[in-house]
């Protein structure tokens, strides 16, 4: 489940006007960013697919590295 906020700063820059979050968020997690609600889902999610990527890499690696 996703979580979405619309918290507008007092600035004329729009990009960030709303977060989008998973349900599980925790400080240091990845948030998402953007001027719409659906831009700020679609940043959440690319940040998620490519930590699910890098993970995915390091367990190859850590495999590869104890077969070693």
């Amino acid at each position: 489940m996703i979580r979405t906020h619309y918290d507008p700063l007092p600035i004329p820059d729009r990009r960030h006007d709303w977060r989008a979050v998973t349900a599980d968020y925790e400080p240091g997690a990845p948030v998402g960013y953007g001027a719409t609600e659906q831009e700020a889902i679609d940043d959440l999610l690319d940040q998620l697919e490519d930590a699910d990527e890098q993970l995915a890499v390091a367990g190859i690696l850590t495999r590869a590295e104890g077969s070693a």
